[in-house]
């Protein structure tokens, strides 16, 4: 596998250093394990924000004579 440098702010490279399992883990296995949590729960998360969104725009929203939102 080839590798890359990248550029990032000392901060982020503070945070992935916290994140880090053992000091010596690599950044590169700390950033998989992020983003392969990201995947496994991107769904569920847009389904959480979905259904809170439409609740918010029913409360905002709610009026007879606009039934598109009825329909969301």
């Amino acid at each position: 596998m080839s590798k890359t440098t990248i550029q990032i702010d000392s901060e982020l490279k503070e945070m992935l250093e916290r994140l880090k399992i053992h000091p010596r883990e690599p950044y590169s296995d700390v950033i998989s394990r992020l983003l392969s949590l990201n995947s496994e729960s991107a769904e569920e998360i847009l389904k959480i924000a979905n259904m809170v969104q439409r609740e918010k725009m029913r409360e905002l929203w709610d009026n007879e004579d606009d039934e598109v939102w009825n329909n969301v």
